[in-house]
């Protein structure tokens, strides 16, 4: 399926409690599309993303920060189509991309994200899993109903509403999907000890739950969750200073975020574009997910 390019402007995206826009989800063309969920679905949806197909043949590799949130990536082009999710990463990974091919993104927040395929949670960090089905249709039918939609907004949007009461979500636990909630409206600067005192549980309980429910401890979880609150600041430009920066974002001092940043990014904070994922001239990181017809 050919589809014709859509230009349009981005979508400033707010945080949650107005702290600016989002960091986008990688460095696109113009003609991308980014947008707030459908309405009802922002307690589980963080933003929708999308990019035609262009002009061209081949792959390319496109870069991925460490992210506690998880990814649906709908992929589909004259070639056929493709459905995955990509889990929560700890560390860079990279995807590859069909220069030809429309995407429809959907970031799930943390902890969020919908049981889409017989898998546990902590199964899916660090890795992804290819889906036959969606809401019980076959992904092949879903490719044909959005192929009869209009623009790639429209698209978009139809994609998000699938979502709605699809599956029961990916993470069972009550307790651990509102501790990730917890994490994210503090911007990863919730205390652990903080956190397990609100949730009614010791340190050891929930770390035990964070382990089997998400692959990673509460801390772990805690440092992408100001990775991405720190994007989003340096992406707004709301600080002065690299010391203001960490201030604002719960480090202790500035050395604490540059070493943090790099060791996450294999950047600094204060680089321009640093905010940005790049498309990688070669294999600098591990390849987590590779295109297929």
């Amino acid at each position: 399926m050919s589809t014709p390019p859509l230009h349009t402007r981005r979508e400033r995206l707010r945080e949650p409690g107005g702290r600016g826009p989002r960091a986008p989800l990688e460095e696109e063309e113009r003609s991308s599309l980014i947008s707030t969920p459908p309405p009802g679905l922002s307690s589980q949806i963080d933003l929708c993303w999308a990019t035609p197909g262009r002009a061209g043949v081949g792959t390319s590799l496109h870069e991925l920060f460490p992210d506690a949130g998880a990814h649906f990536i709908f992929r589909h082009s004259e070639h056929g189509c493709r459905a995955v999710m990509l889990g929560p990463a700890t560390e860079r990974a990279a995807v590859e991309r069909e220069v030809g091919s429309e995407y429809l993104v959907i970031r799930f927040r943390p902890g969020q994200a919908p049981r889409l395929a017989d898998i546990r949670a902590s199964e899916l960090t660090n890795g992804f899993v290819e889906l036959t089905h969606l809401g019980g249709l076959p992904i092949q039918a879903v490719a044909e109903r959005l192929r009869l939609l209009p623009d790639l907004a429209s698209r978009q949007r139809a994609l998000a509403e699938l979502m709605r009461d699809v599956a029961p979500p990916l993470v069972g636990d009550v307790r651990c999907r509102r501790a990730t909630l917890l994490l994210e409206a503090h911007g990863g600067q919730l205390r652990v000890e903080a956190l397990a005192e609100e949730l009614g549980l010791n340190v050891r309980g929930l770390e035990r739950r964070f382990l089997e429910h998400f692959g990673m401890t509460p801390k772990r979880m805690s440092r992408l969750v100001r990775l991405r609150s720190v994007l989003g600041a340096i992406h707004l430009g709301a600080y002065t200073s690299l010391g203001e920066l960490a201030q604002a974002c719960g480090y202790s001092d500035q050395a604490h975020l540059i070493h943090d940043f790099k060791a996450l990014t294999d950047r600094l904070p204060g680089d321009k574009g640093t905010f940005l994922n790049r498309r990688l001239s070669r294999e600098e990181t591990r390849v987590i997910h590779r295109y297929r017809r």
